[in-house]
């Protein structure tokens, strides 16, 4: 009996630039940079809610995982926080598992170092993936900080398959 490999949507929470990613198996499905700049603040949420939406409907995961978020005082910071449980509302409607994790764990598995700056998670990424390398060199730095969305989104879908598989055993 064959199993059918895990698809991973894997959201860097945004609301100028979102980042996503779909990883079924070892296989990157899809990935890119959602831009929310251009809708007025108050729609960015319910835009966000909506793509995440048609991506969890288009590609049926099994896990949605998100970069880990927090209550905050402040409005725009909390709305953040209000994306995150709408996510994890949707993983849960679609009987998906639902995991949050902090960048500084996500870069230690990644890089091997928890405080590592996104230029260093790109470049594991790319190492991984090398269709993303094209991102890596930015004539701006706007548009290097515009692909780490995308970079940081493959990051969490990588980390949540191997902290999904199990311990390998030596010999």
């Amino acid at each position: 009996m064959r199993k059918t490999p895990e698809t991973i949507l894997a959201l860097d929470p945004g609301l100028r630039e979102l980042g996503y990613a779909v990883l079924v198996g070892r296989r990157l499905a899809a990935s890119g940079v959602l831009n929310l700049r251009e809708l007025p603040r108050s729609r960015r949420l319910a835009a966000a809610r909506d793509h995440v939406q048609q991506w969890a409907t288009a590609h049926k995961p099994t896990a949605i995982v998100v970069e880990k978020t927090y209550p905050h005082s402040l409005p725009w910071l909390n709305d953040l926080h209000r994306l995150t449980r709408g996510v994890r509302r949707i993983a849960l409607r679609r009987h998906a598992v639902f995991a949050a994790y902090a960048p500084q764990t996500v870069r230690k598995g990644l890089v091997g170092n928890g405080w590592a700056k996104k230029p260093e998670v790109a470049l594991a990424v790319a190492h991984r993936f090398p269709q993303l390398r094209v991102h890596l060199t930015q004539d701006r730095q706007w548009k290097a900080s515009y692909w780490h969305n995308l970079y940081d989104a493959v990051a969490l879908a990588i980390h949540h398959q191997r902290s999904q598989q199990p311990p390998s055993r030596g010999r």
